[in-house]
């Protein structure tokens, strides 16, 4: 940079667009090739050392310092397994910083798409256990509370959210905007955002979702109290839920894919017969199995893929039912069998009714 025909080479002073802690990072990798950056940044205790290990990241790059740009993004990698919500920050600074960093942007995407609850959404105590001891405590010592969603600018809020390849739920979405819209009453990252452009914004996404897929008990008790949708919108919610009135749950127990047993709650319509959905992991992935009519011949228990519509080709097959019925909308409670990757014994089912006191999943 200082030899040849660059513009440093005439200039008594040479600017870099990186902070000195970021530079001494850099420098001493070059000596001792050592990428330990935590005395730089004060230790990893909050998302201001995430962010600025992204930008060594850049600077890496910038240099052409190819092993110490691997030693950042494995080191950030390392972080988001455990602690998905890392994710958001890294996706943010690295959007924002661009072309140097796409890696880290697409790495952190990923990251997101696969596991986009514990990435977005605070992890609840006690809940079936899924938050470790461990998990506590990282999170405890090295995040502090503005994190998961409200990492994201608003720019790349609608990206990551809204996202047709999550497999989060439309009520979690909602949740999503709704800590998204939390941080600008409380100061954080909006001193120049008014409430009434952050409340504007959120309800435009808002629009996005389909709330009819939300459990009655939520509309009530969130989606209505926050005042981030309109009354028109609240209204359609209603009475497409309305509508759906049949027994709204399924249990399905015994199936030799253990994957696929729990309880199904009634979301939408295929086919005029009522679809039933349930989240659940599948190779290390968070998705969503689905209960479905296909052809008013057959019903299904598959996992169904974001953006797609029941019965298409992309949809991962684990059991079926040829109905004998004439109440074609009512499922089979035996009768299954094993289809493509479904193990047996088949599955049981039971239905459960609409009026059930656990409304929500």
């Amino acid at each position: 940079m200082l030899y040849g025909e660059f513009r440093e080479t005439s200039s008594r002073e040479v600017r870099l667009d990186y902070t000195g802690a970021v530079l001494r990072v850099v420098v001493e990798f070059c000596f001792t090739d050592d990428g330990n950056a935590s005395h730089h940044f004060g230790g990893p205790k909050a998302e201001s050392f995430v962010r600025s290990l992204v930008r060594v990241s850049a600077a890496a790059h910038y240099f052409d310092i190819p092993h110490l740009e691997a030693n950042v993004y494995q080191k950030l990698t390392d972080m988001i397994v455990e602690l998905p919500s890392l994710a958001c920050v890294v996706y943010d600074e690295s959007i924002n910083i661009g072309n140097p960093v796409e890696a880290l942007s697409r790495m952190a995407e990923k990251k997101i798409r696969a596991r986009p609850r514990k990435s977005l959404l605070p992890v609840k105590d006690n809940v079936g256990g899924v938050r470790s001891l461990d998990e506590s405590l990282l999170e405890k010592i090295v995040f502090d509370k503005q994190s998961r969603v409200r990492s994201l600018g608003e720019s790349f809020l609608e990206t990551i959210v809204l996202d047709k390849q999550s497999r989060i739920s439309e009520f979690e979405k909602f949740q999503c905007l709704q800590q998204w819209a939390e941080r600008g009453s409380k100061g954080f990252k909006a001193e120049s955002e008014s409430s009434e452009k952050i409340s504007t914004t959120i309800t435009n996404l808002a629009k996005q979702l389909d709330l009819s897929r939300i459990p009655v008990s939520k509309l009530t008790s969130v989606v209505e109290q926050s005042h981030l949708v309109t009354r028109d919108d609240l209204y359609q919610a209603y009475r497409s839920r309305a509508l759906c009135a049949t027994d709204n749950k399924i249990v399905v127990k015994g199936a030799g894919t253990p994957e696929v047993n729990g309880t199904y709650i009634q979301e939408g319509v295929h086919q005029d017969t009522p679809m039933y959905l349930m989240e659940g992991m599948w190779e290390g992935r968070e998705v969503i199995f689905s209960i479905f009519l296909c052809s008013e011949t057959t019903w299904y228990i598959s996992i169904m893929p974001e953006g797609e519509m029941p019965g298409e080709p992309t949809y991962i097959d684990f059991y079926y039912c040829d109905h004998a019925s004439n109440n074609c909308w009512k499922i089979p409670s035996r009768g299954w069998q094993p289809i493509n990757i479904g193990q047996t014994p088949p599955p049981t089912c039971f239905v459960t009714g609409f009026f059930d006191s656990k409304d929500s999943m």
